[in-house]
This record gives C-alpha cells, structure tokens and sequence, in this order.
C-alpha cells in the first residue's frame, strides 16, 4: 500500500514538474506574441503572419514529438537507454541555455521587436518576418516541452499525468502572459521569474545527472566510483520529501560520482553564463 501511495504522488509531483516547465515556455511564447502584436499594430495582415508563425511553430515541435516516439521505438535494450540518455540531456541543455538566453535579453526583448516592427514599416524587412520569427519562437519553446515530457515518459511517468501538467501549464502561462503583458502583475514579476529561474537551473541540473545515470547503466559510461555516498539513512528517496527533492533538486540517495561531477557541471555553466550576461548589462 504505501509502495502505490509513494507511486502515485511520485506522479503528481512530477506532474507539477512538467507544469512548471511547460507554463515558463508558455509564458515565454506568450510575451514574445503579445511584445510582437503590439509593436506590428500598424502592419497590415499582421495578425495572419503571427497566426501562421504559431501554426508553423506548433506543427514543428508535433513534427519532433512525433519522430523522437518513432526513434524510440526503434532501439532495444541498451540502445533504448542510450537514447534516453539523449532525451534527457537535450533537456536539460534546452532549458539550461532558456534560462542565460532570458538573462541576456529579457530587458532588450521588447526593443528588440519594435525594431523589428519599425524596419517592417519602412520597407527594410518583409512582413513574412514576422512569421518566421514567431515560428523560431515557438519552436524553440516547444522543442524543449517535447524533450522534457518525453524525458519524464520514458523515466516512468503516467502518460495521463503528464497530458495534465502540459495542459494546465500551456492554460496557466497563456493567462499569466496577458496579466504581465497588459501590467497585472508588473511589481511582482521582478521576483517571479527570479523564482522560476531557481527551480529550472536545478530541474536542468537533476535531469542532467539522471541522463548521465541512465548511461551508467547502459555501461557507454563509468560510473568513477559506483556509489558516492548513501543518505539513505537521512532522507530515503522512497519518501514523500525524498521524491521531492529528487524531482525538483536532482537527489540521489546513492549517487554515483560520475552523476555528481554532470550535475555540478551543469550547474557552474549556469551560474557562470548568468554572472557574464549580468556583468556586460
């Protein structure tokens, strides 16, 4: 009983996992569109190019879903973990360059794309702009949900709870996008999006040493030494507060020191990327 009972909040937990990923991407999606709307008012057909640039966006990232099954499918044993292994890195490597890629333009952003308005109305670029630099967006948002809910799929995730979390997080940022883009939420965004980027340099960091862990088993890499530590005995991760932890930071029980070097890796990257692009600001 209390095996199931660990099971299924081991789920829901990482349903809220997935919900956080997937409502920052959307979030991200939404400001873009709404900075882009408001600075193209004046573009005639301007809504059909943004319009298309969603679709086209949409369709690239079902378009990866799609194929990253199909591969999936293909492999067997070993292979299949190998691969994984992949899924899981790409993730964490998308939503590791998200968060020093929002860093270095969050403030520039809006510029950015009145600039981009401005050239369009003075002939200097072509409407299909627009388009194309929604499209980009979109794509690259939504190639990083693909990865990490696959990711989750593949790490054992009810494929219900997963649909759930992509839900309420695609719900949740399209309506937070419109709050902060029409200023609902203007004094508190400083330290919303300090939060979010908190939780997504550990997601990035806990899935990165996951990725490394699976190859461990597949044996393609050595695990330097087998178990680095056992906090069994302090924390089991077969606990409630245990199962957070390993969702939300990356904890292992009994690590090995292979998972802990990709981890710390990871996670000087980050801070070094964010501590560059905070410095030339």
């Amino acid at each position: 009983m209390i095996i199931i009972i660990n099971y299924s909040f081991s789920n829901y937990i990482k349903m809220l996992q997935i919900l956080i990923v997937v409502f920052r991407e959307i979030l991200e999606i939404s400001l873009i569109v709404g900075i882009l709307t408001a600075a193209t008012k004046h573009i005639v057909n301007r809504n059909k190019y943004i319009v298309l640039g969603l679709i086209i966006g949409c369709a690239g990232s079902l378009i990866l879903a799609f194929f990253t099954d199909l591969i999936s499918q293909s492999l067997d044993g070993v292979g299949q973990e190998i691969f994984n292994g992949f899924v899981l890195l790409s993730a964490a490597i998308m939503i590791s360059w998200t968060v020093i890629w929002m860093q270095k333009h969050a403030k520039s952003l809006s510029g950015e794309y009145k600039e981009l308005s401005n050239s369009i109305k003075r002939g200097k670029k072509p409407p299909i702009s627009l388009l194309i630099v929604v499209a980009l967006s979109v794509l690259r948002e939504g190639a990083e949900i693909v990865l990490f809910s696959y990711g989750a799929y593949v790490s054992g995730v009810d494929i219900t709870k997963i649909l759930t979390g992509i839900s309420f997080g695609i719900f949740m940022g399209t309506a937070l996008g419109f709050a902060l883009y029409f200023g609902v939420l203007k004094i508190f965004g400083k330290y919303f999006f300090k939060v979010t980027t908190v939780i997504l340099v550990l997601l990035a960091c806990g899935v990165t040493s996951q990725a490394f862990g699976m190859w461990t088993s597949a044996g393609i890499v050595s695990p330097i030494i087998e178990e680095l530590w056992d906090s069994s005995e302090i924390i089991s991760q077969a606990s409630v507060f245990g199962q957070i932890l390993n969702i939300f930071t990356g904890y292992i029980e009994k690590p090995s020191a292979i998972q802990i070097i990709a981890y710390l890796m990871n996670l000087i990257i980050i801070i070094s990327g964010l501590k560059i692009y905070t410095k030339n600001k």
